[in-house]
């Protein structure tokens, strides 16, 4: 059930459906978990500084249950160059923020994942 938000002052790219499922497809892949429990929000063009300074930057945040805190450092790597390549953001320009979910505290179709 990974959720993956990016919020950055950057615009939308001109392929947002493209950048959308590339996004779902490389969550899935970094956290070994299928693509079908994954969600994607992307906000763009949010009203942002970073550092003091409005030049192109962005919030990430990862929520999941069972992250695997050994390897946010792994995941922290692939997340700033994902970022970097596909939104031209720089790394240092961007916090990511991870959020381990136990079972019972994500729900869907009217259960939670503890069922």
């Amino acid at each position: 059930m990974p959720t993956f938000a990016i919020y950055t002052n950057v615009s939308k790219p001109e392929d947002t459906e493209q950048f959308l499922k590339e996004t779902s497809k490389f969550v899935s892949e970094i956290l070994g978990k299928p693509e079908k429990f994954v969600t994607v929000r992307f906000h763009p063009d949010q009203l942002m500084t970073h550092g003091g300074s409005t030049d192109p930057c962005g919030s990430v945040e990862l929520y999941s249950i069972g992250l695997k805190t050994e390897k946010t450092n792994e995941y922290t790597q692939a997340i700033g160059d994902f970022i970097a390549n596909r939104l031209t953001i720089p790394r240092d320009r961007f916090y990511v923020n991870f959020s381990n979910l136990e079972r019972n505290e994500v729900g869907i179709d009217g259960k939670t994942f503890a069922v």
